[in-house]
């Protein structure tokens, strides 16, 4: 402070701009700043750090150094995989699809008409009508009813009857199951009878 004011004093008489009467009283008074003591603090690395520093640092050097004179020639090979037999069906049966949608003619369709759904008024009718109905069959009154005797009837065939068809069942069966092989040969013989004299003689009496 003692230099501060010993240069202002020695610019009074040189060409100096001149400083504010209060700013140079602030200055002339002296500072009552507390003393305080600077603690520089050097936070060192974790034993993790390090060791991901070293890896990391091990793989540079190993980049760094690596020669490309090391590396075998290697020469690549393209495989074509074809497709198995049910593959191939599949696709040729995705492709009979296909043209077949591609060629079909909308002109092989029939005419068709859409059936429209009823109206609400048509719709409540007709739920009127079976609400109609099942309030009438719900108070139907059963007394009014008259009371009848159901009779069953099975007839039963005539004796007659049931003779014939056994008859018929024994006809049969019995050419069903007739065996053959119990006939014997025979030989049939053809005769021409001529006429006798009797029959000549009435015959040309007739004519």
């Amino acid at each position: 402070l003692d230099s501060l004011h010993l240069e202002i004093r020695m610019s009074d008489n040189k060409e100096m701009p001149r400083l504010d009467a209060g700013l140079q009283g602030e200055l002339m008074k002296g500072a009552n700043l507390k003393p305080t003591e600077s603690n520089e603090k050097n936070v060192l690395p974790s034993a993790e750090d390090l060791k991901q520093e070293k890896t990391h640092q091990n793989i540079l050097t190993g980049i760094e150094g690596f020669k490309a004179d090391g590396l075998k020639p290697t020469e690549t090979k393209e495989k074509t995989v074809l497709p198995n037999p049910s593959d191939i069906q599949a696709e040729k049966t995705h492709q009979g699809l296909i043209q077949g949608v591609e060629s079909f003619s909308s002109e092989k369709l029939k005419n068709v008409k859409t059936r429209e759904p009823q109206s609400p008024t048509a719709q409540y009718g007709v739920e009127k009508a079976r609400d109609s109905s099942l309030a009438a069959v719900t108070g139907f009154d059963k007394t009014n009813l008259k009371k009848s005797e159901t009779m069953e009837k099975n007839p039963l065939p005539a004796a007659e009857a049931i003779a014939q068809e056994m008859e018929h069942i024994k006809f049969k069966s019995g050419i069903e199951d007739f065996d053959r092989t119990k006939l014997s040969h025979a030989e049939t013989v053809e005769k021409n009878s001529l006429p006798t004299k009797e029959i000549i003689a009435e015959e040309k009496s007739l004519n």
